[in-house]
């Protein structure tokens, strides 16, 4: 028994359709494999090949070019949405749905309506919501059946989603995503949640402040180290007796003193560092929203 049909697969074909037939083993033998050649309505219509069809079961074949029909395959736009976020002992968890979709337009320019089934790769990771069942699936492929009346364009649109679940420490968020998250109008980020992302960001704006005094202070030191070298230098060729040697050891005193307390001011802000690093830490492993 023999049903005929249109085949499209973008990936074989991409623009027009194959001729093809539903073939079912009705004999009750075991059909071996081999060629075949196709007649339709007493004419010679092309060749194909099969694989071995047990009794009862059925292959789908292809055996020509369909020149009167073309399809147009459009891909469609794919969204990424924020379903749910929570923060568990600083790990932001969240679950997002990602969707996609293609369209296929096919033109019928011959004399008869062609039954097309149209091929889509299968990918387990993600479901099917629209159309909301196939005509058939394989192991790798949706088949979804469309008639194609002549000069009637007709249109399929394939969508499908997923949900995507990620899990990531805060602490390796930088303040640009985490604002992201800040900027969701959505209901999936409740305002408890921001509040604490706020507070995050807050304490890591602290700690850079913080850490640029520290480093403006280290830079001081380093221009007061390259303005002691020159001094070294200049006071090699003076003789010790002369007023000018005398100023540059005063002046090298008064920098050793300026460089002393500028250590100290390091000292302490190093220790205001590192005790706003172990607070964000603390607040972080305690933080659950």
């Amino acid at each position: 028994k023999a049903d005929k049909v249109s085949i499209y697969n973008q990936n074989v074909q991409a623009k027009h359709l194959l001729n093809g037939l539903k073939l079912e083993n009705t004999t009750g033998l075991h059909l071996m494999q081999g060629p075949i050649t196709v007649f339709d309505d007493g004419a010679y219509a092309g060749d194909a090949q099969i694989q071995d069809l047990q009794p009862g079961t059925t292959r789908l074949i292809s055996y020509a070019l369909d020149l009167d029909t073309e399809v147009s395959p459009e891909g469609g736009p794919q969204t990424n949405t924020l379903q749910t976020a929570k923060i568990v002992k600083g790990t932001l968890h969240t679950v997002r749905k990602l969707e996609r979709s293609r369209k296929f337009i096919v033109k019928n320019s011959g004399r008869r309506t062609k039954q097309v089934l149209i091929e889509v790769p299968f990918d387990a990771s993600w479901n099917l919501v629209a159309p909301k069942e196939p005509a058939e699936k394989t192991r790798d492929l949706y088949r979804f059946a469309v008639q194609a009346e002549p000069g009637k364009p007709v249109e399929l649109v394939v969508k499908e989603e997923r949900q995507l679940s990620e899990s990531v420490a805060l602490s390796n968020l930088s303040n640009d995503q985490i604002v992201v998250y800040l900027r969701t109008s959505t209901g999936a980020v409740s305002q408890e949640l921001k509040d604490a992302l706020q507070e995050v960001i807050r304490r890591r704006q602290e700690i850079s402040e913080v850490a640029a005094q520290r480093q403006r202070l280290e830079q001081q030191i380093g221009v007061i180290s390259a303005e002691q070298d020159r001094i070294r230098r200049n006071m090699q060729q003076l003789d010790r007796n002369t007023d000018l040697y005398n100023r540059y050891v005063k002046k090298f005193g008064d920098q050793e003193d300026q460089v002393e307390s500028l250590r100290k001011q390091i000292e302490t802000l190093q220790q205001k560092e590192q005790e706003l690093r172990r607070a964000l830490d603390k607040y972080l492993i305690e933080l659950n929203v």
